[in-house]
């Protein structure tokens, strides 16, 4: 069965009232404690004719560990990256790393943000950021002279794709121009004013006080994304509701006013002489409203399962209701505690010692204007009946206290407490620097410094930040890395056209609709002295030994580019490319044209392998005449033969049988073959003599 809107008001308004951080809590007590330990009220004890003086413990802590938690978080663009999952993700990773870096940084007033945020971390048990996609309508007006209908259309057809375009003036006049050929046409042309609105999401980044900010009392993690409740309770006036959309005559329905203000927002919104009785503008624009803005895990359907809504609640009325997937809030605090959602700040560690060291200072001032200004006894004879004396009307500072001694005029005696006191201060503010890891006196005391070797120094003042380096380290594991997963989530869901960006020196696009889910990310955070000096000169080692193997082939320009990469990063002087030129972004390499040296040896080599090509042709040459000439002396000595064997043939017809006839037939056998070994020598001598005469060249 459905839940009725009464009833989802119901549940909701039951949860605001027990969530942390709500006005009149444990939690809402100790932020105005903390900002009154910080400010330097006073306690309440303070008697009038004596001093009132309350030290600063809490805001000396608070603002000396915050510039150097600022300091590491603000001068460095790789504090946090998404982490690549392959080494075919390592430029992707490192872009979309940029892009994120630019919304935080070029979009938003990140500096301020941030600081706010640590700030309250710093002096309250969480601060809290809300990072969410907000709609930005940017206008500019045009204005064109003298287009012709054709040049007209295409400006417009231009200008639509930046956004839309609404014609605010146009006037057009009819003139004779030449056309191509030269012959007079008539032409109409256009003045034209146009306006161009451009509407586009941008991640918009919120610092939220942590009074407005609600939490499920069972959350027992800094994590918001475990919380089955969360509550934005902001105050917004009826101008700022109605430009976001709410249905006007719904709001004219709902209660509105100032007169619940809690003690936390009257110190946000009002000083300590203001008396405000609530709002009782006459502007109906200007009224305030409570909005409570939440996000909750509740069955509205009733299919039994609990989904995660965004519901707004201004007074009973519900403005808006829908199912989300995020949740736009993260959580910090400087010391976590285990399986509780409130941290514990810096003001916290040291509120108790900034009282004892005020009571000191108290009674040491009290002393000190006691033992300078005496009080007098005296006796009942000095007392006029005025109700004084002589001594007393010409030392009108002077205070006297009635003594049983008729006859008593004495000064009082005041023993000096200075040298017990002291010792005290001393060691409190030693316990102050254990527990905070603050220690201005370390860096200011001369005499640390003229007894101290540098490298002691530093040593020392190393030892002393460590707790500030734990906080920063807690602030980058938690806040800033789900902070950037969520800016990754945001681009990915609501970006999902072409945009461009200039990133490191370079007009970059990109399109964020394209991006691959990432929920790694990587932090690396330093802040010691002696950590920052032996990163950069490992660096420098490493970075000899680069160039030292770069003609081995062991590593190459990408890798030196990289190592000198993390050196400016290191000294803070921004952006390498202003210093170096990174190899990726160079073309191609030319080929090299060789040394004077080799072009000696190549012309040389030319020369011998041409040389050697014409001594194989002429040797060709010499072998071809060779084998001709053997074939003609062939020939002749064939034609030769031929005759001898006629004659021969003619001899034995004249012959008779017998012997003679048998010599005559044994001797032409032995011409004949005596004729094919001269054809076979003469062919065989050819081919030998050219096979060696390649062999010799």
């Amino acid at each position: 069965m459905e839940m009725t809107e009464s009833e989802i008001v119901s549940i909701l308004k039951q949860k605001i009232d027990r969530g942390l951080n709500e006005a009149g809590g444990e939690i809402s007590e100790n932020r105005l404690e903390n900002y009154d330990r910080y400010i330097g009220r006073g306690y309440g004890t303070e008697r009038d004719g004596y001093s009132s003086v309350v030290t600063r413990e809490a805001m000396e802590t608070v603002e000396w560990a915050l510039p150097s938690i600022m300091r590491v978080f603000t001068t460095s663009s790789s504090v946090v990256r998404y982490a690549p999952v392959g080494p075919e993700d390592e430029g992707e990773a490192q872009q979309q790393t940029d892009v994120a870096n630019y919304y935080l940084t070029k979009e938003n007033n990140s500096f301020l943000s941030l600081y706010n945020w640590f700030k309250d971390a710093l002096m309250y048990p969480n601060g809290y950021i809300k990072l969410y996609m907000d709609e930005r309508v940017t206008t500019k007006v045009q204005e064109f002279r003298g287009l012709n209908g054709i040049m007209l259309n295409q400006k417009i057809e231009t200008l639509e794709l930046e956004g839309e375009v609404e014609i605010l003036e146009q006037n057009y006049e009819t003139k004779v121009v030449l056309d191509p050929n030269g012959m007079e046409v008539i032409e109409e042309q256009y003045d034209c004013r146009v306006r161009i609105t451009k509407t586009e999401m941008v991640p918009k980044l919120v610092n939220i006080p942590p009074d407005e900010l609600l939490v499920a009392d069972d959350l027992l993690t800094i994590d918001l994304d475990e919380a089955d409740f969360i509550c934005h309770r902001a105050h917004k006036t009826y101008s700022e509701l109605v430009e976001e959309g709410y249905d006007q005559d719904l709001l004219d329905s709902v209660p509105y006013g100032d007169d619940d203000f809690s003690a936390e927002d009257e110190n946000k919104r009002f000083s300590a002489e203001m008396d405000f009785e609530g709002d009782d503008t006459e502007d109906k624009s200007m009224r305030h409203y409570w909005v409570n803005e939440c996000y909750v895990k509740i069955d509205t359907d009733g299919d039994g399962i609990a989904e995660n809504r965004k519901i707004v609640i201004i007074g009973n009325e519900i403005f808006e209701d829908e199912e989300i997937n995020y949740q736009p809030f993260v959580a910090l605090s400087a010391i976590l505690m285990p399986h509780q959602h409130p941290g514990l700040s810096l003001v916290d560690t040291v509120k108790d010692i900034q009282e004892v060291k005020s009571t000191l200072l108290r009674q040491l001032l009290d002393n000190v204007y006691k033992a300078n200004i005496r009080r007098k006894y005296i006796g009942d004879a000095f007392i006029s009946d005025e109700g004084g004396t002589l001594d007393v009307l010409l030392d009108n500072a002077s205070e006297f206290i009635p003594a049983r001694d008729p006859s008593a005029l004495r000064e009082e005696e005041i023993q000096p407490i200075v040298a017990d006191i002291l010792p005290v201060f001393q060691t409190m503010s030693d316990v102050q620097s254990v527990r905070t890891g603050v220690s201005p006196q370390l860096s200011l005391d001369p005499n640390i410094l003229k007894d101290s070797t540098m490298g002691a120094f530093r040593a020392a003042l190393d030892n002393a930040s460590q707790r500030i380096e734990m906080i920063v380290r807690i602030f980058a594991e938690t806040g800033m890395k789900t902070l950037f997963v969520k800016m990754h989530e945001l681009l990915r869901t609501y970006v999902d056209v072409p945009r461009t960006l200039r990133l490191r020196g370079e007009w970059v696009n990109f399109n964020p609709a394209y991006w691959q889910e990432r929920n790694n990310v990587s932090v690396h955070v330093g802040l010691g002295h002696n950590n920052k000096d032996e990163e950069m000169m490992l660096l420098q080692q490493l970075l000899g030994l680069q160039q030292q193997s770069l003609q081995f082939g062991l590593t190459n320009p990408q890798n030196l580019y990289n190592t000198m990469d993390r050196l400016v990063e290191l000294a803070d002087l921004g952006d390498t490319r202003e210093f170096f030129v990174d190899p990726t972004t160079l073309p191609p390499p030319m080929p090299q044209r060789p040394g004077m040296m080799e072009q000696l040896a190549m012309a040389d080599m030319q020369m011998r392998q041409t040389e050697s090509q014409a001594n194989i042709q002429m040797k060709a040459q010499e072998l071809q005449i060779k084998a001709q000439d053997s074939a003609i002396k062939m020939q002749e000595d064939q034609a030769e033969m031929q005759m001898k064997i006629a004659e021969l043939e003619a001899k034995l017809e004249e012959m008779s049988a017998g012997t003679k006839l048998k010599e005559a037939q044994t001797y032409k056998t032995l011409e004949e073959a005596r004729a094919q070994d001269i054809e076979n020598d003469g062919v065989e001598t050819g081919v030998v003599d050219l096979l060696t005469e390649q062999l010799r060249g």
